[in-house]
């Protein structure tokens, strides 16, 4: 019979067993995405300018004619909801959520699961059977999120399940900074909120964040001459100098003039009755320039490095943008016109598959033939930009909010990056082993794209 009373002496004198023990027993418990210093970004420069090819970082990306088909492109698809009939070509499912959240179990900002009678008065709330109810212009007079639903209260998936809880609020499309074109498709019984459609996003928004317009104002509005918003939090003021609200990178305003005292802008106002009036703006010099901005490597690069290091927004929640926002409004300035989310943006321009080739093969695929700065990474649900190569690897920038990993039991998790940053195609690699396995970006690369997609037009050229 074994001598049972020596056992505690055996784990006594070997403690790294208990350590083991005690590591595969709590492994998972937490519910907050654990932090690692992600090797990458120490190896890797945090700075997009140091991917440049000094000899080719002034010279013209695309030829000239090229850029002013894509910035006419832009320009039509932003003043689309002015000109077209509602619902909009890209409003194509408005009322998804409504069968979410009746199949499935939601979760609230309490992470717990949503009450059904609360569910409901959201439904009833959104009175998706009268849509359309609504076809009329309007502009956006303060940043505004787009809700999937009348409310701004979030809906989580399972938040016990890696990528699922905080921040990926369901309800969140996307959000449109002040001065943007509308239209207004339906509305709650009560007035509160409107359906809003742009070629850009859609969804519910409060109905203080909007402004309607008329036939005068667009005339006024649309100038030809636009100023594009080149540094993030760009405060606009009117002539006296009050406040009236902070313009992202990408955003469009009609230009007057540029004097000593910054750019001479029109910005819309809400008066009475919510009818939307032009004024006099201000911004400042160094904030913007004309649009579209000329597209070097440079230019864009300079763009990208005042994105560095902001914070990871689902939706652009809290103001911040996630991986697809960044892509597009980093481009969005020089007139170059990208969808809303990641694999969308994955079919514009000229697009090489990569599905079939082996994970290191994908790679060498991409430094054989990706343009710095003009090509898009694609995996399932993300999107990166490719700046060039860095020590024989891909260099990629992109807005990450965790790195996969898989513990020893196969369950899953993220490890929190929370920001745009610089990696390769393997983050966090280097901590790989048989108790934490790393997720290779590489294994779920699909596609690569260059850009800009100038062949979309052939009649314009």
């Amino acid at each position: 019979m074994p001598d049972r009373k020596r056992r505690p002496r055996a784990l006594k004198n070997h403690p790294y067993i208990v350590l083991i023990i005690l590591i595969f027993l709590t492994a998972g418990c937490s519910s907050l995405p654990p932090q690692r210093e992600i090797g990458d970004l120490q190896r890797l420069p945090q700075s997009p300018i140091a991917y440049l090819d000094e000899q080719k970082s002034r010279q013209p990306s695309i030829p000239d004619s090229c850029q002013k088909i894509l910035a006419a492109d832009f320009l039509e698809k932003f003043f689309l909801p002015w000109h077209g009939e509602g619902p909009l070509p890209t409003t194509d499912k408005p009322s998804w959520a409504i069968a979410w959240v009746n199949e499935h179990t939601v979760f609230g900002e309490n992470l717990r699961p949503v009450a059904a009678n609360r569910v409901q008065e959201l439904i009833r709330r959104a009175d998706f059977k009268k849509y359309p109810s609504l076809d009329q212009r309007a502009i956006t007079v303060h940043r505004c999120d787009l809700r999937a639903l009348p409310s701004r209260r979030p809906f989580f998936n399972d938040p016990r399940k890696a990528g699922q809880g905080f921040p990926f609020d369901q309800l969140q499309h996307a959000a449109l900074p002040a001065n943007t074109p509308l239209k207004i498709t339906h509305q709650s019984p009560d007035g509160a909120w409107v359906f809003v459609e742009t070629s850009l996003a859609y969804g519910w928004a409060p109905a203080t964040d909007i402004a309607w317009v008329d036939d005068a104002f667009v005339q006024a509005f649309e100038t030809g001459r636009y100023l594009a918003v080149s540094r993030d939090g760009t405060a606009v003021s009117d002539t006296e100098g009050n406040f009236l609200s902070r313009l992202p990178i990408g955003s469009l305003l009609p230009l007057a003039d540029t004097g000593d005292d910054g750019h001479h802008v029109l910005a819309a106002v809400a008066a009475s009755g919510r009818t939307a009036h032009l004024i006099q703006a201000r911004i400042p010099g160094d904030t913007g320039d004309v649009f579209p901005l000329p597209l070097t490597p440079l230019h864009l690069a300079t763009l990208a490095e005042r994105m560095m290091g902001q914070p990871y927004g689902w939706g652009e929640s809290f103001g911040n943008r996630d991986c697809s926002a960044t892509i597009r409004d980093l481009f969005a300035p020089f007139g170059i016109w990208l969808p809303r989310n990641s694999a969308r943006q994955a079919r514009e321009g000229k697009i090489i598959p990569l599905a079939d080739l082996a994970p290191a093969e994908r790679e060498q695929r991409l430094l054989a033939e990706g343009i710095p700065f003009l090509t898009l990474v694609r995996i399932p649900g993300h999107i990166m930009l490719y700046l060039g190569e860095f020590e024989e690897r891909a260099a990629v920038l992109h807005t990450l909010w965790g790195v996969r990993t898989k513990n020893f039991w196969g369950r899953e998790g993220r490890w929190l990056v929370g920001q745009t940053v610089i990696t390769g195609l393997q983050p966090g690699m280097e901590q790989n082993s048989p108790f934490t396995r790393i997720g290779d970006l590489r294994t779920r690369v699909e596609s690569m794209n260059l850009l800009p997609p100038c062949e979309r037009h052939p009649a314009r050229k």
